[in-house]
């Protein structure tokens, strides 16, 4: 059995860095590149990401992976094939991403 994950919105309650956050996401070993957000932003997403059985769909904000400044980690949430249209919240806990704070609206539908 497969799974369709869908992201459909995200909004930035409170950004990492000063000016604005250059995001991604991964998802089952893809990266998608998110667009740049700030503080009281919302942005219409249409990614879509086919899986089977479950994966960590996770946040960061892109630091351009130096050796000297790697990208920062927000969060993540484990996403499974059952049919569901959550908000996910992903809320940085440590480290340089702090304190960035977000919001995903995503479905998930039975695939073909």
């Amino acid at each position: 059995m497969s799974a369709i994950l869908r992201l459909k919105s995200i909004t930035c309650i409170e950004s990492a860095e000063t000016f604005t956050d250059e995001l991604y996401v991964t998802f089952n070993g893809t990266k998608r590149s998110l667009p740049n957000m700030t503080t009281g932003q919302t942005e219409t997403l249409g990614d879509e990401f086919l899986f089977e059985g479950s994966s960590d769909l996770s946040l960061f904000e892109n630091d351009g992976d130096h050796w000297y400044d790697r990208d920062d980690f927000i969060a993540s949430h484990t996403i499974t094939e059952s049919p569901d249209e959550p908000t996910l919240k992903f809320i940085a806990t440590s480290g340089n991403a702090l304190p960035a704070n977000y919001t995903m609206d995503v479905s998930i539908t039975p695939g073909p």
